[in-house]
């Protein structure tokens, strides 16, 4: 009985184990027929909304950022999102997720890329979008600048393309405005290197000044002289008279310029020299 009980456990354990793989590979199977963002091929249109001259200049946009920034912009035009992935943003980017490693994306070892993903179906309320980011690229756009980068960029073209059709330049401006995030990335980056050069030291430097002035301010106003007197008293033992210094004054008497006589008021007559 014991063994019996045993082998069940046994077969439950392994069905256990075995049902979240199944269930992860069907989540990750995608519908991806005849699509091959390949080759320099960066572009991915399944509603054919874009001409081939539109995905050709997006696909040299897409070059220059490769090569200058290493990162592998890829964007993915789709009519209608499966339903359970379209319902939250989390699950498009397991939707998004599902197509990078379906066709082994990004540049380097890393992966490093980013997928733009357009729903543009006809039916109001499910036309979504979302953007994932890969290995380096996540770094120039973090989860706080993505989100801004969406929403000030990409979003309002996003909308407005419903009316003007205008969904190359949604593409075409994804392209510019990426470019101009590595930069303020990179502008960030110089920023705090520069902060830890020039800034951290001076910090530094005040707060060990800053240290030293607190350790002297010992001095306090005293009302009286207890401080100087011994505890036994004080006790004169000598006394003595120094002379630093001595003052002398001179003045000069000046000479007569006749050297004559003269009469006083008496007739007397007194001269001479001194």
């Amino acid at each position: 009985m014991r063994k019996f009980l045993f082998a069940i456990v046994i077969v439950m354990t392994f069905m256990l184990v075995l049902t979240p793989a199944a269930l992860a590979s069907e989540e990750y199977e995608i519908d991806v027929t005849g699509l091959a963002p390949r080759g320099g091929n960066f572009i991915v249109d399944e509603t054919e909304t874009l001409s081939e001259a539109q995905i050709g200049a997006l696909n040299e946009k897409a070059a220059v950022l490769l090569e200058n920034r290493g990162c592998a912009a890829y964007i993915w035009i789709v009519d209608l999102v499966p339903e359970n992935y379209a319902r939250t943003y989390d699950t498009m980017e397991v939707y998004i997720d599902a197509f990078y490693e379906k066709y082994n994306l990004g540049y380097g070892d890393d992966k490093n890329g980013m997928v733009l993903l357009l729903e543009i179906g006809d039916i109001p309320g499910e036309r979504d979008y979302a953007l994932n980011t890969h290995g380096a690229c996540s770094s120039a756009l973090s989860a706080n600048t993505k989100e801004r980068f969406l929403d000030d960029r990409i979003v309002p073209m996003f909308v407005a393309a419903f009316g003007n059709g205008n969904f190359y330049g949604v593409a075409s401006t994804f392209y510019d405005r990426i470019e101009n995030e590595f930069v303020y990335y990179e502008m960030r980056i110089l920023a705090a290197k520069l902060a830890a050069v020039i800034l951290l030291p001076i910090l530094i430097a005040l707060f060990v000044c800053l240290r030293w002035k607190a350790k002297m301010k010992t001095a306090k106003v005293a009302r009286t002289a207890d401080n100087y007197i011994p505890a036994n008293g004080f006790n004169l033992t000598g006394k003595t008279d120094q002379y630093l210094y001595r003052t002398t004054t001179r003045r000069k008497i000046e000479k007569s310029s006749s050297g004559g006589s003269g009469s006083s008021s008496s007739g007397r007559t007194s001269g001479g020299k001194v």
